[in-house]
């Protein structure tokens, strides 16, 4: 998370060459495969040409097939890195710069897989040697092709360390993050270089123990960097530098360090300006211009980047508030071995908390707390978490391709709040989220926007918002259950409310979605148990029989290991034994036990995210029922 990807510039040059002009390329999408891959013979030629006008369009056409993915893939495994790598150095700065970007839009469009063959073939190394070129007293100007070229390369250099672990490593082989370091005065390199620069330092201090020692030598700086102020059209500029900055700050703090507490207070006060900008009237400004956004003038073009980059900034500000609260999963125990003995001793020690989550998130401090409503951020959190596109507005969207992107980033803001919101629910008091009822009132707002949406998870886009979707609105329950909240608008439920929900459970193709919905109707019914309502009983009933037949049913042992878990935590006090009786519980869930004992033995090797939770209900089920069969009389078989 936080590791944006800026927006791709396609400038046209003119082209004197025989190959097909830039121009023709991209509107002549329908190339034979075998013409492509003559274009591209042709190309690698006219690349190696001591020609500089051959060397410069060669590279531009290059540049322009790698939009597509599978040309970028095939460029790259070419050994287009030790192809054109050494002109990042020539001695011609046009060259340089044009290879600069080619190599940019080859990584950036070919993502992990070609930023994988570019580090194989060491691009690291003569994209150093460029850089170093800068060290020594150089002063970007206003225009030209080495200012350029310097934001070129260590926009590359963000892409691979972005999407490679071993571009991070080969960086701090090179001692790049020294390197960059140099770059962060605004008063000599400008705003334009300074935000480049932070942003490969984001991609850099992630994890990176190496890169993080040196940063911090310059915490003082960044730091400073917080107080920039700016009016008119640089504001911001200044303020989606500032959240750079702030990322980095987050990357290289550690917010139990009482020290560091200035540091997070400013950090918060950025990201709530950038949240504080109304995504709404964005939207307006956009639609009010990209109807006629294929005759737009070079002006309007500007205007729609700078809004769509708005709309970017407010994503990372959410991201950096999801990080500030996250914290990684223990190690997963070892799937590959041959019998779960070792899991269930580990499970043994699992007290009845454990089995609701597998992720363990860390408290905040009463400080950052006490920032975070004072700066209102929940609020304005919430409301990115609404989606602000109606109907018609999708339609005006969907007719251009900067249309369908702005679409896409809406959707990837309201992915962002929502993961944002998972967080921090379990780390802050309720209060802070305005208490019980709008808590709950949040709940069914999420859950009115997605009754329609978590089928169609088969698109990528809906996938990854129903995933962040339902995991807000299973985080928001289990908050409501740990304060075992008396919900008087959850009375108003019928078992035609819930049903929808359990028909989703089954159709839906999303693992991960299908678990937050499992633990969701969970909670649900934890609630509904903590109220003590009669009238309840019947929805309890559906659930828990619902929960069953998924356990009987479900091919993939996560989701058994969920409903079955689900099932513990409902009928875990004895004040739900005539329930238990009601439904046969201890009859079904020993006629399950053989199905979900089959099915772990079979996936025990790829249980990834489920493995604790298959673990926990491996080690526990068995005694759960005899401590039930005991409880209702019923003598064992």
């Amino acid at each position: 998370m936080g590791k944006q990807k800026r927006q791709r510039q396609k400038p046209h040059k003119e082209n004197p060459t025989g190959l097909p002009s830039v121009k023709e390329f991209e509107l002549n999408e329908q190339f034979a495969k075998g013409e492509k891959e003559k274009i591209l013979q042709n190309v690698y030629d006219d690349i190696q040409s001591s020609n500089l006008e051959e060397k410069l369009s060669a590279l531009q056409i290059l540049a322009s097939m790698s939009c597509d993915f599978s040309m970028a893939k095939q460029i790259a495994k070419d050994g287009i890195a030790k192809i054109i790598g050494p002109l990042l150095i020539h001695h011609n700065a046009a060259i340089r710069a044009n290879t600069a970007y080619t190599l940019r839009e080859i990584a950036e469009n070919g993502r992990e897989e070609v930023c994988n063959d570019l580090i194989k073939d060491d691009i690291i190394t003569p994209l150093a040697a460029l850089l170093r070129q800068y060290y020594l007293d150089w002063k970007p100007k206003e225009v030209g092709d080495e200012k350029v070229t310097f934001i070129r390369a260590v926009s590359l250099l963000w892409i691979l360390c972005a999407n490679n672990e071993r571009a991070i490593k080969r960086a701090n082989e090179e001692d790049l993050v020294l390197f960059l370091i140099k770059f962060l005065d605004v008063n000599i390199y400008g705003i334009e270089i300074v935000t480049i620069v932070t942003r490969s330092m984001i991609c850099l201090s992630d994890e990176n123990d190496a890169a993080i020692n040196k940063i911090k030598q310059s915490e003082s700086v960044l730091f400073s960097l917080l107080d920039l102020k700016a009016d008119g059209e640089a504001a911001f500029k200044v303020l989606s530098l500032k959240t750079c900055v702030a990322d980095i700050l987050i990357n290289i703090s550690n917010y139990t360090d009482n020290n560091q507490m200035h540091i997070f207070h400013k950090v918060l006060m950025v990201l709530s300006d950038v949240l504080a900008i109304d995504h709404l009237q964005t939207l307006s400004h956009l639609i009010s211009i990209l109807p006629h956004e294929s005759n737009a003038s070079n002006d309007k073009r500007k205007k729609i980047q700078e809004s769509i980059k708005i709309l970017e900034v407010q994503e990372q500000a959410l991201q950096i508030l999801a990080n500030l609260c996250f914290e990684h999963e223990d190690n997963a125990t070892d799937s590959d071995t041959d019998d779960f003995e070792t899991m269930e001793l580990e499970s043994e020690n699992f007290d009845d908390n454990s089995m609701n989550e597998d992720l363990k998130m860390s408290t905040l401090p009463m400080e950052l707390v006490e920032i975070i409503n004072s700066c209102n951020l929940i609020d304005k959190i919430w409301e990115k978490a609404k989606f602000v596109v109606d109907e018609s507005n999708q339609e005006i969207l969907d007719q251009t391709e900067e249309g369908k992107a702005t679409l896409k980033q809406f959707r990837d803001i309201q992915c962002a709040a929502f993961l944002c919101l998972n967080n921090l629910l379990p780390s802050i008091e309720i209060d802070v989220f305005g208490g019980v009822d709008n808590l709950f009132g949040k709940w069914m707002e999420i859950a009115t926007e997605f009754k329609y949406v978590i089928r169609k998870d088969d698109e990528k886009s809906d996938a990854n918002i129903t995933e962040a979707g339902t995991a807000a609105m299973r985080a928001i329950l289990q908050r409501l259950v740990e304060v075992r909240a008396n919900v008087v608008e959850l009375n108003q439920l019928t078992c035609n409310d819930i049903q929808p929900m359990l028909n989703e459970v089954n159709q839906c193709i999303n693992t991960n979605v299908r678990v937050n919905m499992i633990r969701m109707l969970c909670n649900l019914v934890l609630i509904m148990l903590n109220n003590k309502d009669s009238k309840n009983y019947e929805m309890i009933k559906l659930v828990s029989t619902s929960l069953l037949d998924i356990s009987k049913t479900e091919t993939h042992v996560w989701v058994i290991a969920e409903s079955l878990d689900a099932i513990m935590d409902i009928y875990a006090e004895d004040e739900t034994d005539h329930l238990a009786a009601d439904i046969k519980l201890v009859q079904r869930l020993l006629s399950v036990m053989p199905h979900f004992k089959n099915k772990m033995h079979q996936q025990k090797k790829h249980l990834q995210d489920g493995t604790v939770i298959v673990s926990t209900v491996n080690a526990n089920l068995m005694r759960f029922i005899k401590y039930k069969q005991k409880r209702l009389g019923i003598k064992p078989k």
